[in-house]
């Protein structure tokens, strides 16, 4: 919706009453009628315009129109036009349109934008607020690179059951709307304890809110561990826990996202695989729910084996005859791998559309094999999520709002399988390993389980 710009008006010029001549009075006649038959024109054009766009409107639009007219008019309550128009919204983001479709006021998109870059504010804290059963737990399921969350040591798996203003004086509690409303109360890097539990071990943890920029590449080998940190995310520095399970010829490379500065990171981290000379790699995609798709391109060129030019690394159809097809940005692959490199994947029921888009990438191209791929299995099931459609962002005009729209199918480039619904499963010939309570064990039962197969 345009808003209407302000416009400033004078106030018209009051002529001094006085003495005139007959041709001055006869010419300021002419020129009133000349006035009246202007404003007589204008008004039948705005009113012809207006019976114009009018008649164009759908039947039910005209309807909705004389609605809100009768009740701005004649109900007995005021009605806000922001909560009018926000149930209107509501009701086409949740019944009309799709899960991946919604309107987004101004300041939704802004905050939308923000993300995209990686910048956020907060804990750095994502939760699983019910189990199996129902029943309220704070599980966390990701630490954000480069958050407060990860600078005061949490990690996924730990559970939050107790947060308060000091260590002393603790509130026990597993109820995620009691605790959002806790750290409403304070204000950026204002500092305050957090209870969490992993097994039988119990910790208190100091923590604070705090705007930050998002890491989203991790690296690790069997001696060393990298990540980014500083300001804006871009210092690869060495810390965190190795995986002492990897064979020495293997690198693994944890990719959270596909947004912000995620294929920058991936250069640089790939730039240390290669000057340690490592053969194979495992890409950890597990929870990576997507992204964008040139942050995708850009990721992809490392995997486009068979070939030494650009190749597509998606396809989309416009639900018709119509296809298009997106070229990775490079083809570098043989500056990295050889042809006997293994690349295995470690995938789970959050990896999601640009990641499954990747997985088809290298897949197709013969980088990895369904049989290097290793689906976390959790309460009995063992697949990808199977998101095999592509959303656009529409920003409208002048007025800072924006639509986002399902608009194409995803089609992996060369074979043309769609995942959609589906996703990767074991019977593609994906290997599984059951969830594991801890994140690291969870990695190396899956890296026994890849290796040994070969």
């Amino acid at each position: 919706m345009e808003k209407e710009p302000n416009i400033e008006q004078d106030e018209p010029t009051k002529e001094e009453i006085g003495e005139q001549t007959k041709t001055e009075v006869s010419v300021k006649k002419c020129k009133g009628v000349h006035w009246v038959l202007c404003v007589i024109i204008a008004v039948c054009s705005f009113l012809g315009g207006v019976l114009a766009v009018n008649l164009s409107l759908d039947p039910e639009m005209r309807a909705l129109m004389r609605a809100k007219s009768a009740i701005d008019a004649l109900y007995y309550k005021e009605i806000d036009d922001s909560d009018f128009y926000r149930v209107l919204f509501n009701a086409m983001n949740g019944q009309v349109l799709d899960d991946y479709s919604w309107y987004m006021t101004a300041d939704e998109y802004a905050e939308s934008n923000k993300e995209a870059t990686g910048s956020r504010s907060g804990l750095g804290l994502v939760f699983l607020t019910k189990n199996a059963e129902n029943q309220p737990q704070m599980l966390i399921t990701r630490v954000c690179g480069n958050s407060p969350a990860e600078a005061a040591g949490l990690t996924a798996g730990e559970y939050v059951v107790g947060f308060g203003k000091s260590q002393t004086e603790m509130t026990e509690s597993n109820v995620f709307d009691e605790f959002s409303a806790f750290l409403n109360e304070y204000d950026a890097e204002e500092r305050f304890f957090i209870r969490v539990r992993q097994g039988e071990t119990e910790r208190i943890v100091e923590i604070y809110k705090s705007e930050y920029v998002e890491n989203y590449v991790f690296y690790r080998t069997n001696t060393t561990a990298y990540r980014f940190t500083g300001k804006k995310a871009t210092d690869l520095v060495e810390g965190g826990l190795s995986l002492p399970t990897l064979p020495a010829d293997t690198a693994y490379i944890r990719l959270q996202q596909f947004n912000g500065s995620a294929a920058t990171e991936f250069d640089k981290v790939m730039q240390i695989f290669k000057n340690e000379g490592k053969k194979h790699l495992v890409l950890d995609l597990r929870g990576n729910g997507g992204g964008y798709l040139d942050v995708m391109q850009r990721i992809a060129s490392y995997f486009c084996k068979n070939t030494k030019s650009k190749k597509p690394v998606v396809a989309v159809a416009d639900y018709g005859e119509y296809k298009e097809k997106f070229d990775a940005s490079g083809n570098y692959f043989y500056q990295y791998f050889t042809d006997e490199s293994r690349i295995c994947v470690l995938a789970d029921s959050d990896t999601a559309s640009a990641s499954e888009c990747l997985i088809g990438c290298m897949v197709d191209y013969g980088a990895t094999a369904f049989a290097d791929i290793c689906l976390t299995e959790k309460n009995g099931v063992a697949k990808t999520f199977g998101k095999g459609i592509m959303q656009t962002t529409y920003p409208f005009p002048f007025s800072g709002d924006a639509i986002k729209l399902t608009t194409a199918q995803i089609l992996w480039p060369t074979s043309n399988r769609c995942i959609h619904g589906r996703g990767v499963l074991p019977e593609d010939g994906a290997l599984t390993v059951q969830k594991q309570e801890f994140d690291d064990n969870e990695i190396e039962k899956a890296l026994q389980t890849l290796f040994s197969q070969k």
